[in-house]
């Protein structure tokens, strides 16, 4: 079988648990072959990047990893990527010691993942020398093939000629990519984060003329004191917050005054759509007001980041979704490798709560877990300044703990410690570092008297915050200080979306198990803050609003504090009426598959299609799924792995995006297919599960904007859920019989 040649980037997409029939359909993948190699390439790649060949055995069906190896995929992917990192960097190559490595010459063996092995299960890779440090992985060995480097190096097999189809496949990919960008107007797919969409080429004063009288009352609204800008999916809150902004730069103008605002966002695909929006609006150039992620905004003005740019160390993530997410795998392999190895001798002191966390078997748990520690890290000892070295434990167990902060005795905190060391030591070996590490450093900086005089010029006089619910407490500290006037509280505007918490947009229905928050009190520091609530929603239609509605009735609020809840009964559509939403019920999943085939048939003429699977741990038969519609030539797929694929999306009128429900907020689609929903109905589910489930539900209806199509399979799944069936019964929904096979 021919080599697979990969990349680093490739790699950490592959990781996330794509299916290998899905790489096509995938959005920032591509897949290219010669007679000599396959390639799978990402993105941004380009001719300079370090290669990562995977030699395959003759046969092999499973494409990326070794056939026994298979249901860990993901782990062994991960540690792939890992092991690349660490070769790339300038120096002796050093590995974990749970990993167990042994070297040869150039040949390194370790073990292939930290998941537990029955096949013990080790790497044979060569780390080719020079500056790219390219990466052959050639075999593994396992408890019934064992085998030595020196044996493996006597007769070693030809190593393949990486370079001779490399620049073809490159700019094959390249010239791939940049069709998909620059496709003609006539077929563009429009998926803005904006909950309005500005394509309609409206002026600021058309805006204005059309927005609710809701919005109208945050957009014309004193400044003297910060605003929370509340409201479910759909209310319009990043346009009220746009428009807000700009009528104050207009107003400061128009009185003759200087003024400057900051829009500060999570992510960067959402940074761009409100710059592109403010730029669509007619104004011209609006130079007083600034767009960034936060990240950025950190890098611009720390001193460490602005006056040293050759310091070597690479930030994992380009803003703190993503940022975020890679941070959550890196604590996962030192979680997994800790357990495994040295935790023996430490769950005897530690507190009984930690200890069952620590012992759990359960993947979710796992998870949430690491959510814990990721808060604990950067929020916590991060924030604090606490950086690895003598007496630095002491000076963490001295930090007075808050009510949001992971519940800790002692010797919980030197286990946490332990971790945040070896979790510091694996970064530093790469030379890697993250957004909460720089952002930990700019707190410092905004903290001192250098900055509390610079920020009279570089500060800002209004600052917004848009998916406010998203930034933990590290982020929502820096917003305090970038305010000019240190005279008055802070005046900042904070767009809040009720139905949603950081850790689910990050680990979905594992935030269950967490027992840290974000819910540090956001008028922190802020003096009296307004309230403003939305209720009128722009973007679904009155029927699929009612379903919302009767949904969210159906679960208790998130633990997010009285201070998030919205008052449903209150909220009303501005849309025309629409079609039903509809229920279909297969037999079996097999069956639910044909449904859906069926809708998207039906549907992909009409406009912009989504698939929103609810149960992310079915992602697997969707992607396949998403895979076999893509190949069949008649529709354009794009899956999204991640929040920070919406970036990498091929814009087309028509076409399915395949994604999980938490991964697709934000988005909006004409019409939106729902499925993969587990059996609710019986003992198995926690309650936890149930109101977690019920609200990724929630999430994936309110994507549509004028059709709601709801599919469930009886043998496999359970049917459909009572708040689904209870719909139905209040003509809700329209039910109807699905596939029988």
């Amino acid at each position: 079988m021919k080599p697979l040649i990969t990349t680093v980037r490739a790699l950490s997409e592959l990781a996330t648990g794509l299916s290998p029939d899905a790489v096509s359909s995938s959005a920032v993948l591509f897949e290219f072959s010669t007679e000599a190699a396959d390639f799978i390439l990402s993105v941004d790649d380009d001719e300079e990047v370090q290669r990562v060949v995977l030699m395959r055995e003759q046969n092999n069906k499973e494409p990326f990893v070794p056939e026994h190896l298979v249901s860990l995929r993901r782990e062994v992917l991960s540690r792939m990527k890992s092991f690349a990192e660490r070769a790339r960097t300038p120096g002796p190559l050093s590995l974990p010691k749970q990993w167990h490595q042994y070297k040869h010459n150039n040949l390194i063996a370790f073990r292939a993942t930290s998941k537990k092995d029955a096949h013990e299960s080790r790497w044979v890779t060569e780390v080719i020398p020079g500056q790219r440090a390219d990466i052959i992985f050639w075999t593994t060995t396992t408890a019934d093939n064992k085998s030595t480097l020196e044996q493996f190096d006597s007769r070693r097999p030809t190593a393949p000629d990486i370079n001779a189809d490399w620049p073809l496949a490159i700019t094959a990919s390249q010239e791939y990519f940049s069709e998909e960008r620059t496709q003609p107007a006539d077929v563009e797919m429009s998926l803005p984060a904006l909950e309005q969409s500005t394509t309609k080429g409206w002026s600021y004063q058309q805006w204005l003329e059309a927005v609710s009288n809701e919005q109208r009352a945050f957009i014309e609204a004193e400044t003297e004191k910060s605003i929370r800008l509340r409201g479910p999916a759909g209310s319009g809150k990043t346009l009220a917050l746009t428009l807000k902004a700009i009528r104050e730069v207009l107003h400061a103008r128009a009185a003759g005054e200087d003024v400057r605002v900051l829009i500060v966002t999570h992510s960067w695909a959402l940074a761009a759509q409100i710059s592109d929006s403010i730029d669509s609006m007619g104004l011209g150039l609006l130079q007083e007001i600034d767009v960034f992620p936060l990240l950025e905004l950190a890098t611009m003005i720390s001193p460490q980041y602005v006056q040293d740019e050759s310091s070597g160390f690479s930030l994992i993530g380009e803003d703190s979704l993503s940022g975020k997410q890679a941070q959550l795998d890196e604590i996962q392999e030192v979680l997994d490798e800790f357990i495994n190895g040295d935790w023996i001798t430490y769950k005897g002191k530690v507190s009984e709560g930690l200890r069952a966390r620590f012992d759990s078997n359960d993947d979710d748990e796992r998870r949430a877990l690491a959510w814990d520690l990721l808060i604990e890290f950067g929020s916590v000892i991060g924030a604090a300044a606490i950086f690895p070295g003598a007496g630095a434990d002491l000076r963490y167990f001295q930090l007075p703990r808050a009510s949001w902060m992971l519940p800790l005795s002692r010797d919980d905190q030197r286990v946490v410690f332990e971790l945040y060391t070896r979790y510091w030591a694996s970064l530093d070996e790469r030379s890697l570092t993250t957004s909460d590490q720089v952002l930990a450093d700019f707190l410092i900086h905004l903290s001192t008297n250098t900055w509390n005089r610079a920020r009279r010029v570089q500060g800002y006089d209004l600052v917004f915050v848009d998916e406010f619910h998203l930034f933990n407490p590290l982020e929502r500290q820096v917003l305090h200080y970038l305010t000019r006037d240190t005279s008055v509280y802070p005046r900042v505007f904070m767009a809040v979306d009720p139905r949603q918490s950081p850790s689910e947009a990050f680990i979905g229905l594992a935030a269950d198990g967490t027992r840290s928050t974000s819910g540090v009190p956001e008028d922190d520091d802020l003096g009296e803050v307004a309230n403003f609530e939305l209720t009128t929603v722009h973007r679904f239609t009155p029927q699929i609003l009612e379903l919302i509605k009767h949904v969210h009735h159906e679960f208790p609020t998130l633990d997010l504090g009285h201070e998030w809840d919205i008052d449903f009964s209150r909220v009303e559509s501005a849309q025309a009426d629409g079609a039903p939403p509809y229920l279909i019920s297969a037999a079996s999943r097999v069956g639910e598959e044909d449904d859906i085939v069926r809708a998207v048939q039906d549907l992909y003429p009409s406009g912009r299609l989504a698939l929103a699977v609810v149960d992310f741990r079915q992602w697997s038969r969707f992607s396949r799924l998403a895979s076999r519609i893509g190949h069949s030539g008649k529709f354009h797929v794009s899956t999204v792995t991640g929040r920070s694929d919406i970036e990498g999306l091929g814009y087309r009128r028509r076409g399915l995006v395949v994604g999980t429900a938490e991964h697709l907020a934000g988005l909006q689609f004409d019409a939106v297919l729902v499925a993969g929903i587990p059996d609710l109905n019986s003992s198995t589910p926690t309650a936890n599960e149930r109101i977690r489930y019920l609200s990724l539900l929630y999430l994936a209806l309110s994507r549509a904007q004028r059709e709601v199509r709801v599919f469930v399979n009886e043998d496999d799944d359970g049917g459909a859920p009572e708040v689904l069936l209870r719909a139905r019964n209040n003509q809700l929904m329209e039910s109807n019989q699905g596939s029988r096979l």
